[in-house]
């Protein structure tokens, strides 16, 4: 029997500048764009940086549904601009931690290594319901995250 994920790591290289993904990446509401059936919650009362709070719902048609799903409550608990974000997931449901790293490519710095990691507390059933979708989804929205940062990045040039 498989046990149920608890963590998972993905990377992507982006065509574009550490700063410009960067600034993409903690655009929170933003995530809401390419974060694949999610919709993110800024306080917008909290300063950047550590101890700043959002929520993120993520469920079928999250955008406008916030009956089917699951809130995602999380606190900043490491910043260190343009490399590294931690947050804290806090909720009821969902508990456990997500890591940013992003790395300019040594030989390119027009190019941007994102690694995305997750540990992930929660109830073994919600965990077994999620397993099955939970990277195709996060690799589907790092290729959306992908696009969207390398057609800005082709806007800003023009």
């Amino acid at each position: 029997m498989a046990r149920p994920l608890k963590e998972f790591a993905l990377a992507i290289d982006i065509d574009a500048p550490i700063t410009k993904v960067w600034a993409e990446m903690v655009d929170w509401e933003g995530q809401s764009e390419w974060m694949l059936s999610t919709r993110v919650y800024d306080d917008r009362r909290s300063p950047d940086g550590v101890g700043h709070t959002l929520r993120a719902f993520t469920g079928p048609f999250a955008r406008w549904n916030r009956v089917l799903g699951v809130m995602d409550e999380m606190v900043v608990s490491a910043w260190e601009p343009p490399r590294f974000c931690r947050v804290e997931h806090v909720g009821r449901i969902i508990r456990g931690y997500g890591t940013f790293t992003l790395t300019p490519d040594s030989r390119d710095p027009s190019r941007t290594r994102f690694d995305w990691f997750e540990e992930i507390e929660a109830p073994s059933w919600i965990l077994a319901a999620m397993k099955p979708g939970i990277l195709i989804g996060v690799w589907i929205s790092l290729q959306r995250f992908k696009r969207r940062v390398e057609r800005r990045e082709v806007r800003d040039v023009e």
